[in-house]
């Protein structure tokens, strides 16, 4: 309880890990600004994301769906063709599920279940003062992308469609967390859904610690770099706060810090930036440009917030 996934067993060396993910329209998705078939595959890639998470291998999954009336058959085919096409690359079985009418939201719930080697499963308790804080990639991308869907932002087409993309087609990094995992050099992991802040915070809250970052060290696209600079907004506070990125949010020890990076830069599939230090002191603190530190409130997706961010 309160790790990406459920671990239960072991079992000859191995652990089952099992997570569940439920989509809600207009609250998730906006079924106006996503294909079926990319709702299909987005709907299995988050729940993938949180086996990546822990280290882990996905096997199988139930999806279950409550279809309003009015969605047609061509509708529903074109979102299974997409979770089919995910679940292939992933090698993911889907063994069955559940279909009932709505009133008129589309819902989808998927149960997933997975394994991992016992001694290899990361959770989110094990970060200790001095471990260095990674992430695997750029930040910020995929809520810049749901800006544009809600139109709060209007740049140009050509620069819009790299967000949408990102957004609508997130890729989980099952390897890059088997990687990970398997090197036993890591203390702690989780993934990027609630926004850097909010699941840096997780990461702290379940090891009882605190966290500082460094504000030049986060790292941004050039594309979100651009987009700012088109429409004013501050970057780092959709890297902060935007969520839905599926990226891996890691911790290393010191003494492991070189055989870690040695390895990553080997084997590693995806990007590796080191961002930021665990600190004893609770809270999660940020250095800036100009040497000056300051406090930061932890925000991020909440679902029961008014505006679905914290106030």
């Amino acid at each position: 309880i309160g790790d990406d996934c459920a671990v239960f067993g072991p079992y000859s060396g191995r652990v089952l890990l099992f997570t569940t993910d439920m989509l809600v329209e207009d609250i998730h998705f906006l079924k106006a600004k996503i294909t079926p078939y990319q709702l299909g595959w987005k709907t299995i890639a988050v729940n993938l994301s949180d086996i990546a998470a822990m280290g882990g291998r996905p096997l199988f999954l139930l999806i279950s769906l409550a279809i309003p009336a009015e969605m047609n058959i061509e509708l529903i085919q074109d979102f299974y063709k997409g979770m089919k096409d995910i679940c292939e690359h992933y090698e993911v079985n889907i063994l069955g599920g559940d279909t009932v009418a709505s009133p008129d939201k589309l819902v989808i719930s998927v149960s997933l279940i997975g394994d991992a080697k016992e001694n290899e499963v990361l959770y989110r308790s094990g970060a200790r003062p001095g471990d260095s804080i990674y992430v695997t990639g750029n930040v910020g991308d995929s809520s810049a992308g749901l800006k544009i869907l809600k139109n709060e932002i209007s740049p140009p087409k050509s620069i819009a469609s790299h967000f949408i993309k990102i957004h609508n087609e997130p890729k989980p990094l099952i390897k890059t967390g088997r990687i990970i995992a398997a090197s036993r050099l890591a203390s702690a992991m989780i993934d990027l859904s609630d926004g850097l802040l909010s699941d840096l915070g997780h990461i702290c809250k379940e090891s009882g610690v605190g966290a500082i970052l460094f504000r030049s060290k986060i790292p941004l696209s050039s594309e979100l770099k651009l987009l700012a600079s088109r429409v004013k907004f501050n970057p780092i506070d959709l890297a902060f706060s935007g969520g839905e990125d599926y990226l891996l949010l890691l911790t290393v020890p010191k003494a492991k810090i070189k055989d870690f990076e040695i390895l990553y830069k080997d084997k590693g599939s995806s990007p590796l930036y080191l961002i930021g230090e665990i600190r004893e002191e609770k809270g999660v603190r940020m250095v800036n440009d100009d040497g000056s530190i300051e406090e930061i409130r932890i925000r991020g997706f909440n679902h029961f917030s008014p505006s679905f961010l914290d106030p």
